[in-house]
């Protein structure tokens, strides 16, 4: 009756019937089929289960029985259990009705091999699990309800045992953790989540709560999967199971944003309690209920809670208040000066803000005042006015043609006071200079601003340019200020003009300087005439000053031509007086005295007469009438003298 593998023991026919009806009363199905799964025996349960008689079943495949959507589940399981050459095992499925009822049934499945390993068929015992399959249905619609219930709570909920192992948890947590299916939190501690850094505290706090009871409003941080950090208020109580601890109930509610709120509103008051302005909070009457520290410090005052604003006014000014508390009522948020008494008599000026209050309903229920201390910016203010009226009166004074241009050559701004513009301030403002200069001034101006950027140093150049029917001298210096280029023009015409009539001038005297030299050597001329035979011819009148240039030259040329003769020719000399005669005279004594003979020549009747009329005595100073005469005289006097010395030389010998 049943299908047996070759290594299966044999049993005696009653046995098997015996065995069968058993399993007819208990409500099993027994099955058996060959390698391809067509069913070769089935009892008689069928007819419960299949509705066809066990006859009708024979020859057929398992499959046809099974509900549609479970056969490919089962036939991969069949084969994976054959590659395996697993022996036995257990499936659920189901299986359907001729009336088209569905039962869902677990099997018991012993697969057959023969000795050499091949496939020989399958013996299967079925039992219905629908009753099972009903009531697990209802406790999982519960239980689904339960958790779609916990799952959209605002908390996170979680519950662990004993040793801090996680049960179970809401899709809160599970999203925190960064993980997806519930099955990958069960059995993990917080050692094993994002939050592995504190779980060494979250531990000691469920172990105190399995211990001591719960705990509440715990307030700590929470790293989560996706790396961001979250503020948590947590409670824990004891999971209590057969009125047991069995571990622990978490829950938590995110306070991240209370907290930032909180954080939020101690940075302001941190802010508004080290402020620099003043601040104060009025009630709607004006009645101060909280100033900062800087207000009072501002108004020289400590107790100015309860006080009114009014009152700390200055007297001339409490008229605007009514108009400020008008406009802040309209939500103008207005703004305006005021005055205040220093608790030293002096007055503080401020600029004020006085923003309104309200509370959700719209109700006024006080101001803030905002006091910005400009006492000070007003004296600076004054001080700036001042120093800008000197500045504006000394550049008043400077000649100069300032302008202003960027590090890349546009022009920004200009002053000028003396220097005309050559072109209208509209064709060079925000221009580039290369766009309105003269292209050799474009470039002399580009090398330098080049030369400015590069080094730091000031630059200075000069350049000409027609203005008008004249050509004009201009001196240009750039220099940094600040981020950007001032430059400096300056008119230098006339004291280039005056510069070039100096040298012209410097010019002439080095001309009158050189014709005076060659004068010079014209009014005192000196000629060798033979060895030792030197002439003067002078021409002219002769001053004192000339006179002393004729000894000089004289003298000079005696000594450097060793001259024994020295002829004065003054044929040209209109006139011989007193002075001139005694500078003649002197000349030829100190002549004398470097050993040569002075020959006068060229005495006029006129000058002779004059000469003797003064009375000058010539003494040993030769005189012959022209200058001919007086070479004649000269070269005849040499060669005697070396005629006298070669005879002593023979004489001698």
């Amino acid at each position: 009756m049943t299908h047996q593998s070759s290594s299966s023991p044999s049993l005696p026919p009653h046995y098997l019937e015996h065995f069968a009806r058993v399993l007819e009363f208990a409500g099993l199905i027994l099955t058996e089929s060959d390698a391809q799964g067509n069913i070769t025996y089935i009892n008689q349960a069928t007819h419960r289960y299949f509705g066809y008689a066990p006859e009708e079943c024979i020859g057929k495949s398992v499959l046809a029985f099974t509900h549609p959507d479970d056969r490919e589940t089962l036939q991969q399981t069949m084969i994976e259990l054959i590659n395996r050459q697993q022996r036995s095992a257990e499936i659920e499925n189901r299986v359907i009705h001729r009336d088209g009822t569905v039962y869902a049934f677990l099997w018991s499945i012993v697969v057959h091999y023969d000795d050499n390993g091949n496939l020989t068929g399958f013996t299967s015992i079925g039992q219905d699990i629908s009753a099972l399959h009903q009531l697990r249905d209802k406790l999982y619609e519960k239980r689904e309800i339960l958790y779609n219930v916990i799952d959209n709570l605002p908390l996170g909920i979680f519950w662990k045992d004993k040793e801090s192992r996680f049960l179970g948890c809401n899709r809160r947590v599970l999203q925190d953790a960064g993980l997806n299916t519930f099955a990958e939190i069960i059995g993990k501690t917080d050692f094993d989540l994002p939050w592995r850094d504190k779980a060494a505290a979250y531990q000691a706090h469920d172990q105190v709560v399995l211990t001591s009871g719960p705990r509440l409003n715990i307030e700590e941080t929470l790293v989560r999967g996706d790396g961001s950090s979250i503020w948590l208020r947590t409670g824990k109580v004891p999971l209590i199971r057969n009125q047991q601890v069995a571990g622990i109930i978490g829950f938590y509610e995110d306070i991240t944003e209370q907290q930032q709120k909180e954080q939020e509103r101690r940075t302001l008051l941190l802010l508004v309690e080290n402020a620099p302005d003043g601040i104060a909070l009025l009630d709607p009457q004006l009645t101060i209920t909280y100033v900062n520290p800087a207000c009072s410090t501002m108004l020289g005052k400590r107790d100015l809670v309860g006080q009114s604003w009014v009152d700390l006014v200055h007297p001339d000014d409490r008229s605007q208040i009514a108009t400020i508390v008008q406009q802040a009522m309209i939500g103008s948020n207005p703004h305006a000066r005021l005055r205040y008494m220093h608790s030293d008599g002096s007055v503080i000026t401020a600029y004020i803000s006085l923003p309104v209050l309200r509370n959700r309903q719209g109700t006024i229920t006080g101001y803030g005042l905002i006091n910005h201390d400009i006492t000070e910016e007003l004296k600076s203010a004054e001080r700036l006015r001042a120093s800008e009226q000197r500045q504006r009166a000394l550049l008043q004074a400077i000649p100069d043609l300032i302008l202003l241009m960027t590090p890349d050559g546009v022009f920004l701004d200009y002053h000028t006071n003396e220097i005309a513009l050559a072109v209208p301030p509209e064709q060079f403002l925000n221009q580039h200079f290369a766009e309105v200069l003269p292209p050799e001034l474009a470039d002399l101006t580009a090398r330098n601003l080049e030369a400015l950027k590069r080094t730091g140093k000031m630059q200075r150049y000069e350049y000409q340019l027609p203005v008008g029917d004249q050509i004009r001298d201009y001196e240009g210096r750039l220099t940094l200020s600040g981020n950007d280029v001032l430059v400096v023009i300056r008119d230098i015409t006339e004291q280039r003009q005056a510069e070039r009539e100096r040298q012209t001038i410097a010019m002439q005297e080095q001309i009158i300087a050189a014709q005076q030299a060659i004068l010079h050597e014209l009014s005192t001329p000196l000629l060798p005439i033979a060895e030792g035979v030197v002439a003067m011819p002078l021409i002219g009148a002769i001053d004192s000053s000339r006179a002393q240039l004729v000894m000089e030259s004289l003298l000079h040329g005696v000594a450097e031509y060793r001259a024994s003769i020295a002829i004065i020719d003054i044929t040209g000399v209109k006139v011989v007086d007193t002075q001139v005669a005694g500078a003649l005279l002197r000349t030829a004594q100190a002549a004398g005295m470097l050993g040569a003979q002075v020959v006068i020549t060229g005495i006029r009747p006129e000058i002779a007469q004059t000469m003797v009329y003064i009375g000058v005595d010539l003494g040993n100073i030769v005189t012959k009438a022209t200058l001919q005469e007086g070479i004649a005289f000269a070269l005849n006097h040499r060669r005697v003298k070396q005629s006298t010395r070669n005879g002593n030389v023979r004489i001698m010998k």
